[in-house]
């Protein structure tokens, strides 16, 4: 299981620190503004994945949002709606 206390953020990217203090790993990254927040992207990651199934779909090359759209295309769906309701509405 991922562990809360073991990310960090600096710079736009998001990484995760390894239990057996091998170097921080690439979890995500956050250049521009748009539906999938960290807040919301971390959240959907700490319920859906571990450590381990999310690195190996990383090491599959899959892009960090896709690995968890696959996962759970009901969450995906249900923030991009969201989202695109509340541009309407600007």
């Amino acid at each position: 299981m991922f562990k809360k206390e073991k990310f960090s953020y600096f710079g736009g990217y998001l990484t995760y620190n390894l239990e057996n203090g091998e170097r921080d790993i690439f979890i995500a990254r956050f250049k521009h503004g748009g539906p999938f927040t960290k807040a919301k992207f971390l959240k959907e990651l700490l319920n859906s994945h571990t450590v381990e199934s999310y690195t190996a779909a990383m090491e599959k090359g899959e892009s960090p949002l896709t690995i968890l759209k696959d996962t759970n295309p009901s969450w995906y769906t249900t923030v991009m709606e969201n989202w695109k309701s509340k541009q309407g509405a600007l």
